[in-house]
């Protein structure tokens, strides 16, 4: 796979994120474009799967290189963190530049706090990135642990010109919860096909165990 044909902010932020003394992988649609080893439609900003036992030394990370870091807190708030602070478990971090025009933020009524809009645009710098925690239990990356669908990590997050990213029967078992939101049918549409055996019959099963009613995409399959 040819560098030139991926998302230059994709490969900005890989490198940004190299030989860091975390477990990541590349997630969402960016994910996609690495299964697929080329760009295949414009994103919105760049997700980066993570551990739940490495939340405090990616803030540290973050913070170190001078990027500023907020906690979603749910309703459209989110937390400033700075070296002091201790991340919540379960939060997601988004974190950003300080010439960073994506996000745009408004005061609260809860101390401490901060209402956000995202101005989505054009594809812009790198200087924007989530990063998503999950939880591990036995060697297997959970995607439900209530309903006990889950992934050996080995097969979770896995690479291509040695860039981790989230293997794409769990990038679809995500925008599943949207299955009518034009990008994720067309992602499932371009990616379902040509994933191998075993992956199809692993999110064949995992769909119909999140979904024991149905699914839209289960006529597809």
């Amino acid at each position: 796979m040819a560098v030139n044909n991926l998302d230059l902010r994709l490969i900005q932020a890989t490198d940004f994120l190299r030989g860091t003394p975390f477990t990541w992988a590349v997630c969402g649609g960016y994910a996609l474009d690495l299964f697929h080893g080329h760009s295949l439609r414009s994103h919105g900003d760049i997700d980066i799967c993570t551990l739940e036992p490495d939340r405090a030394s990616i803030l540290s990370f973050i913070l170190r290189k001078g990027w500023q870091v907020c906690e979603f807190r749910g309703q459209g708030k989110v937390r400033p963190l700075d070296a002091a602070s201790v991340s919540e478990k379960g939060r997601n971090l988004m974190c950003f530049t300080k010439d960073c025009q994506l996000i745009r933020f408004y005061p609260c009524e809860d101390e401490g706090l901060l209402y956000h809009e995202f101005l989505h645009g054009d594809a812009a710098p790198f200087n924007y990135i989530e990063f998503l925690f999950n939880q591990t239990y036995d060697n297997r990356f959970l995607f439900d642990a209530g309903k006990n669908i889950g992934r050996e990590l080995s097969k979770a997050i896995v690479r291509r010109d040695d860039i981790p990213y989230l293997a794409p029967e769990l990038v679809l078992m995500y925008k599943a919860s949207s299955p009518d939101m034009d990008k994720n049918l067309f992602d499932f549409l371009q990616a379902y096909p040509l994933m191998n055996g075993e992956q199809k019959s692993w999110f064949t099963h995992s769909l119909a165990a999140l979904y024991p009613d149905g699914h839209p995409w289960q006529d597809m399959l």
